[in-house]
């Protein structure tokens, strides 16, 4: 018995040692698929491509987008959970949609009734290291009315955090 165990714990293992960055470019799909497992979403994108996004959110401070071209093979991979990939929101333009399709789910939704916003928070590191929550405030038509930086408000309540 132990030794049809061993294999299975072996492969089991190597599974969760992929990771999106992993992939080598031109990787095909199916391929990806089985190193990496479900996507937390799958996008389609407009040059009839696909997008797998595996987001952490809310238990660690990563997202990735794996974008695979219309035949299929990756083109690129990204973590989206930087301070660089929130820059690239723009106030006024960008809507619910976009920033789901870009980032993933949130960890947490936060409703402020009163000012009549809702507001999108990932859990990330910065580019010093340091924890921190993006906050993307909208208005009651889903489009971007700014983002904010802050602590990850997490640690406040566990002490820590992983560094994924």
């Amino acid at each position: 018995m132990l030794s049809r165990l061993v294999p299975v714990a072996l492969t089991l293992l190597l599974a969760a040692c992929a990771t999106p960055q992993s992939l080598k470019p031109g990787t095909p799909i199916a391929d990806a698929r089985a190193a990496l497992g479900r996507p937390t979403a799958e996008i389609q994108l407009p040059a009839g491509g696909l997008r797998l996004q595996y987001s952490g959110q809310p238990s660690s401070q990563s997202a990735w987008n794996a974008d695979f071209d219309a035949q299929g093979r990756l083109q690129n991979v990204r973590q989206m959970m930087s301070d660089d990939a929130f820059r690239q929101i723009s106030a006024g333009k960008d809507a619910k949609d976009d920033v789901l399709r870009e980032f993933g789910p949130p960890a947490y939704v936060w409703q402020f009734p009163l000012q009549n916003e809702t507001a999108f928070m990932y859990r990330y590191y910065t580019h010093g290291g340091f924890p921190a929550a993006m906050y993307v405030y909208f208005d009651p038509a889903g489009v971007v009315k700014r983002t904010e930086t802050g602590m990850d408000p997490w640690l406040i309540q566990d002490g820590g955090g992983d560094r994924n």
